[in-house]
């Protein structure tokens, strides 16, 4: 089950031509109806525009994954550990890069009035909090996607002993319920990510 078919890289690649080719694609059809242009008037600066493009970018690059896990012999790649771990990395990294080279970072370790101990307790305390940012975010998505994945092939191998039609819906109604998961664990990625960086 953890191996990899070039049929899945084809479909996927097939699938995303569709999505990703300018003139006739998904992206153009949304540029031309000035979908990103809504949020341009509301932004205040080009760079938040790019991080909100760039998690969106994010979120539909996790759906399109998950979903292709469902394709004939395939597995859903953020149901990895290592994936899901490397694209927290740097989506945290980028943030935390982010944050140290504003303004913000300066101010915030350099609190005036503040003795020693507590400025130091409280370094201490944002350490550990930034620091298990990736973790969280890597358990989060992986434990969920994996959950979802392994309650529906369960139920569709313990349900197809028994036969029936009834049987069978039941199946299809965990699958549906994992595609809920997906779309609910990417928005949640993708908004803690741009959470993380509007602090």
């Amino acid at each position: 089950m953890n191996s990899f078919y070039f049929l899945d890289l084809f479909l996927f690649v097939f699938v995303l031509q569709f999505v990703l080719y300018f003139k006739e694609g998904l992206f153009y059809l949304l540029w031309k109806w000035n979908f990103w242009g809504y949020w341009v008037e509301f932004m205040t600066s080009k760079l938040v525009f790019r991080w909100v493009f760039l998690c969106l970018c994010l979120c539909f690059f996790f759906i399109v994954t998950c979903f292709g896990g469902y394709f004939v012999y395939s597995y859903c790649f953020l149901g990895l550990l290592e994936v899901t771990f490397f694209v927290a990395l740097t989506s945290w990294l980028s943030t935390l890069m982010t944050f140290v080279s504003s303004e913000k970072f300066s101010i915030y370790m350099n609190k005036s009035g503040d003795k020693f101990l507590k400025t130091f307790s409280m370094l201490m305390v944002e350490v550990v909090s930034e620091l298990s940012r990736p973790l969280a975010l890597t358990v989060r998505l992986t434990v969920n996607i994996m959950v979802g994945h392994l309650i529906s092939s369960m139920l569709f191998v313990f349900l197809s002993g028994f036969g029936g039609v009834f049987l069978v819906w039941v199946s299809v109604f965990a699958i549906m319920l994992e595609c809920f998961v997906f779309f609910i664990q990417s928005y949640i990625f993708s908004r803690l990510i741009y959470l993380y960086l509007n602090e």
